[in-house]
């Protein structure tokens, strides 16, 4: 008897506990979810049902709706609300929209484009990760706090913006990437990022697996790339570090799996834990710091350093070949300089019109990259200037 009253009060909150889990929200119009809030004045956003895929098609969520007679304002897209919606291919969020939890639309890989409001504050981790469809994003001037890896894995991103007058974000010059002002840290960027020469640092996870990314340019005014930078990013296949970074964070370039080449600058001083974890196409590597770059644990793991080749400073082959890590590089060479040519400033190997053209470039944006600097100072002053110009015209009319 005991026992099978055991079993029934067993059954019973077994009932209760899969309907609990089952019935997420208090009531639904119009076929969206909604739950109240304390305060009894506003409602969130939600889910059916713990199996998630709530929503398809085009949804527009009201900033007021009507029940039971009472009048709530919708102030919130709640904790995984459009989690998994694959079938939903729009979303408007209305003015009254305060906050977006966390993975609210989660791997909503239907979706193309989103429009957040800027009464927004807050966007939540994860809340777009994996929205492999998504293309723009504008974020509202209101949004002072983004979370983990909220456009990350969104491979289509070709556009996104923060509205101006936004007090902690920008994306200046059009970058197609979001910067925290304050720090000039790049926290979010896609496959069409122009990294802005006032960037100083790449935040972590700034990339994380943005596998449509095949190139990327590192500006001279950025000196540390973050944890998970670049993890994931399978479409780059060379990677060149500015001379102004000292520090690569942990996993900056994990999984990187096209990665065939990188170029290390004699600035860096550390290399966090498996950086290159898992590169495993990763076939040359040059570090031209003379003093060995210290290196987290497994710097290096899955990369193929038995058939690799590491190219370092001459001076410096054997400190490298008894540092930890590095000393596991089948083999190791010294750099060998290319030979500038005097006056061939756009390095086609000749010295002609397209070399004043460089040099004009070269005076007018000191960092630009793909021209040989040392062989557009043809009049061998230290500066690039107008004198050089003149001195490349003297090469070319057979003058010395």
């Amino acid at each position: 008897m005991k026992k099978s009253l055991l079993q029934r009060l067993f059954t019973t909150l077994l009932l209760l506990a899969v309907t609990i889990l089952t019935w997420a929200y208090d009531f639904t119009i119009n076929g969206i979810y909604y739950d109240k809030n304390p305060g009894g004045t506003s409602v969130t956003v939600t889910y059916e049902s713990s199996s998630y895929k709530s929503y398809s098609g085009s949804v527009t969520i009201p900033s007021q709706v009507t029940y039971s007679g009472k009048t709530y304002s919708v102030t919130r897209i709640g904790y995984q609300a459009f989690y998994n919606c694959s079938g939903l291919t729009s979303v408007t969020i209305p003015n009254s929209v305060t906050s977006i939890g966390d993975w609210a639309f989660f791997e909503c890989s239907g979706l193309t484009s989103v429009t957040i409001p800027n009464s927004v504050t807050s966007i939540g981790n994860w809340a777009f990760y994996r929205c492999s469809g998504l293309t723009s994003v504008t974020i509202g001037n209101s949004v002072t706090s983004i979370g983990w890896y909220v456009f990350n894995g969104c491979s289509g991103l070709t556009s996104l913006k923060v509205e101006e007058g936004n007090p902690k974000y920008d994306s200046r010059n059009n970058c197609n990437a979001i910067i925290e002002s304050s720090t000039n840290t790049l926290i979010a960027g896609c496959k069409t990022t122009t990294i802005p020469n006032s960037v100083t640092s790449i935040g972590d996870r700034a990339f994380f697996e943005c596998s449509s990314l095949t190139s990327v340019t590192i500006p001279n005014s950025v000196t540390s790339i973050g944890n998970d930078a670049f993890c994931g990013c399978s479409g780059l296949t060379s990677v060149t570090i500015p001379n102004s970074v000292t520090s690569i964070g942990k996993y900056a370039f994990s999984g990187c799996s096209g990665l065939t080449s990188v170029t290390i600058p004699n600035s860096v001083t550390s290399i966090g834990e498996c950086a290159f974890y898992k590169c495993t196409r990763l076939t040359s590597i040059t570090c031209q710091a003379k003093n060995v770059p210290t290196t987290g644990d497994e710097c290096f793991y899955n990369v193929p350093k038995k058939t690799a080749t590491l190219y370092v400073p001459e001076e410096s082959v054997n400190a490298y070949k008894s540092a930890n890590q590095w000393k596991d590089f089948g083999t190791i060479l010294p750099i060998v300089e290319p030979v500038s040519i005097l006056g061939d400033a756009n390095g086609n190997g000749e010295v002609e019109i397209g070399d004043v053209t460089s040099v004009l470039t070269l005076m007018a944006t000191p960092d630009a990259t793909g021209y040989d600097s040392k062989a557009a100072d043809a009049n061998g002053n230290g500066e690039i200037e107008i004198g050089d110009v003149t001195t490349i015209l003297t090469i070319m009319a057979g003058g010395e």
